[in-house]
């Protein structure tokens, strides 16, 4: 039997400046250190690659922050310790970007380190959108980006926001349509989250909602402005593979879907998180967000984890349940686990899932709300 595949997570966490919604690990410092942290990067890699010993990488990640201001050959040097690992050439290796820092000439040099997929941060056309996200490009700015590192590279993929501060049914529809009229190749469309059960800290636009200084959009009409979205990209040719992803046929992420296939993940780089199956069940990290932490760590010839998270086997089974009702793939009937018969029965009455091929697999109003239906099916 086929070892299992795995995917490779690299985190870059500086950015030229920090969104006021985003709870990533980013930092606005200067100067870069590129080839520095480069270097501890693959440092941390080798440390945590024997956990992964006698299978192979399969896909490499490069995330952040802006990855986009980070040097070629900082990136090619990170490539290059993905193929040690057994990834194979012409694999899936993303680099996000932001319009700013994404043209010809670096897409160029991108490819040249080994990227053959690029990620943009977009999140809207719409200019008073854009301005009230905080966002410092353009609508020009993201199209010519777009058109600049598709003919270099090919395989685009943008992010967009919905549920933004002036953004509407009628602006997330223009969105979509403006997008499927340029050459990407997948869509991510995310609703702007401010719940801070679900943030990994407190950003400035959650604190002015809760102090009651920023409206954002209610929930209903959140959720219609996703739909739109949906709707514009399905008559597109766009599959809808996940609730917050579209493809053209054939390329979805291969990285995220590892993810949400419940398969194990090295995350390397300040605030990258990782995950890897043992006989007693699951070990996760999450290494130091601040880069200072992170590199100190390394240098000690330590690895950076500012926590670890030991999952037993009930919790990965409901973790399991989570991530696969996320896809159109669905959930095996045989992970839903025994004595729940009845809730999923009461699903599909309610029109929220549908069995078929002995998968459990949500309705686009199931995926309205995923995270309620995925609860009842949980184990105790």
């Amino acid at each position: 039997m086929p070892s299992r595949p795995y995917g490779l997570y690299v985190h870059f966490p500086w950015c030229s400046f920090r969104c006021p919604y985003c709870d990533f690990a980013v930092t606005t410092t200067r100067p870069i250190p590129g080839a520095r942290y480069a270097a501890a990067v693959v440092a941390e890699i080798g440390r945590r690659a024997p956990a992964f010993a006698g299978r192979a990488c399969a896909t490499l990640f490069l995330g952040g922050g802006t990855p986009s201001l980070w040097e070629p050959s900082a990136i090619a040097r990170v490539v290059d310790a993905a193929r040690a690992l057994g990834l194979p050439r012409g694999a899936e290796v993303t680099l996000e970007a932001n319009p700013e820092s994404a043209d010809a000439g670096r897409a160029a040099a991108w490819r040249a380190a080994g990227v053959t997929r690029v990620s943009i941060g977009v999140q809207s056309f719409d200019p008073e959108v854009l301005r009230k996200l905080g966002r410092r490009h353009g609508p020009a700015d993201a199209e010519r980006a777009i058109r600049e590192v598709a003919r270099e590279i090919g395989n685009v993929s943008v992010d967009l926001i919905h549920g933004g501060r002036r953004s509407s049914v009628a602006s997330a529809r223009s969105d979509a349509l403006r997008l499927a009229s340029l050459p990407v190749t997948h869509v991510s469309s995310y609703a702007l989250t401010l719940d801070a059960e679900v943030l990994a800290e407190d950003v400035p636009f959650a604190r002015l909602a809760r102090e009651g200084k920023l409206a954002f959009p209610g929930d209903d009409e959140v959720v219609a402005q996703g739909r739109a979205v949906a709707e514009v990209l399905g008559a597109a040719g766009f599959r809808r593979y996940e609730i917050s992803n579209f493809a053209r046929p054939g390329l979805e992420s291969r990285h995220n879907l590892l993810y949400w296939r419940s398969e194990d993940y090295l995350g390397a780089g300040a605030g990258a998180v990782g995950c890897v199956r043992t006989a007693a069940g699951a070990v996760r990290w999450t290494n130091h967000r601040e880069v200072g932490p992170w590199l100190a760590a390394v240098d000690a010839g330590e690895l950076p984890a500012a926590s670890e998270e030991r999952l037993g086997p009930s919790e990965m089974a409901n973790e399991r349940i989570m991530l696969a009702l996320r896809t159109a793939e669905g959930l095996p009937i045989e992970d839903v686990g025994p004595g729940r018969e009845a809730a999923v029965s009461a699903l599909v009455r309610a029109g929220l899932a549908v069995v078929g091929g002995d998968r459990l697999r949500l309705t686009a109003e199931g995926m309205d709300v995923h995270s309620a239906v995925a609860e009842r099916l949980f184990g105790e």
